[in-house]
């Protein structure tokens, strides 16, 4: 069974003190889905970034920083498009966002599957590469042609300030919400998605009825799943935070390759998770989060490690 991960890689400026109290920022690859296939992928997942990653400087960063840790790019294009970069700010506490994403790799963006693409496993999809056409209808056509076949797992991981329109945006997504095994949503996308609803309540609307998962992260207060009636939840394990950068992100790259090593493989599978299973996903996915926090950027940790901190924090 193979992890396919498909939207934007980009260069996260991560801001970092320098002498006299000046602030630098360094370079740091980045991207939802792109953290998204580097955690799975850190904890020896067979996992495949399905992106655009351009030649240009900040392309070849992207791509070799991939390649170095083990994710297959046979499937991602490389074009001559500009990537796109992300300035990070941290002054209100949650990390805000100035992006550079203009007629860049990501919105240009035409995913190819494998024609010989394996009849189980699953499909990731979100964020910025889900915003701007064409790559939003070219994605969504492929995530919706694998969804019987395979888990699909949508991370909106919502960019206020790049999306023009919230009606348009949402009605753009909804096919693949309502297709989607298993739907992350941060406090802040729940609040921008569904601003009238509570985690319960949105769980109650999406998923009722259904084997679909839904997990909603909440910051520093940990995060919770619901499914068939269960709901989880699972505090922050306590650390030292360099940055939060892709910590979101580790957790859904963590959490999807446990469910796929517990042999939940096809949307038919889902009905085999036990509240006792959640419960140690979510452990897994919120240890290994606040491990990659602990870290400049999305650093997201190896199975050993995260094998590590469960034995000694629970």
């Amino acid at each position: 069974m193979t992890l396919y991960v498909c939207g934007e890689a980009l260069i996260d400026f991560v801001p970092t003190n320098i002498a006299n109290n000046e602030i630098a920022y360094l370079p740091k690859p980045g991207g939802s889905p792109y953290n998204v296939a580097l955690a799975a992928s850190r904890v020896g997942y067979k996992t495949h970034f399905i992106g655009n990653i351009s030649t240009d400087i900040f392309g070849d960063i992207l791509y070799d920083h991939l390649t170095q840790n083990g994710v297959d790019c046979t499937l991602s294009e490389r074009s001559d498009y500009p990537s796109t970069l992300a300035f990070v700010d941290y002054h209100l506490g949650e990390p805000r966002y100035a992006f550079f994403n203009q007629n860049s790799t990501n919105i240009n963006l035409n995913p190819q599957l494998p024609q010989n693409m394996s009849q189980e496993g699953a499909f990731h999809v979100g964020s910025i590469s889900l915003i701007e056409p064409p790559a939003v209808d070219r994605i969504i056509s492929k995530a919706l042609s694998v969804c019987h076949s395979h888990l699909l797992s949508i991370d909106p991981n919502v960019r206020v300030n790049l999306i023009p329109n919230r009606t348009n945006w949402l009605k753009t997504i909804q096919p693949v919400m309502e297709a989607a095994s298993i739907i992350k949503l941060s406090d802040e996308d729940l609040n921008f998605i569904a601003p009238d609803m509570s985690p319960v309540q949105f769980a109650q609307n999406a998923i009722a009825g259904t084997d679909k998962l839904l997990i909603v992260t909440h910051g520093s207060d940990g995060a919770t799943a619901f499914q068939n009636n269960h709901i989880i939840e699972r505090d922050v394990p306590v650390v030292t935070i360099q940055d939060t950068v892709g910590a979101g992100d580790t957790l859904m790259g963590t959490i999807l390759t446990w469910l796929l090593n517990k042999g939940i493989t096809t949307p038919s599978k889902m009905a085999n998770v036990t509240s006792n299973d959640l419960g140690q996903m979510l452990d897994y996915g919120v240890t290994a989060a606040a491990l990659n926090c602990t870290k400049s950027g999305c650093n997201p940790p190896s199975q050993n490690d995260i094998e590590t901190a469960l034995a000694s924090w629970y």
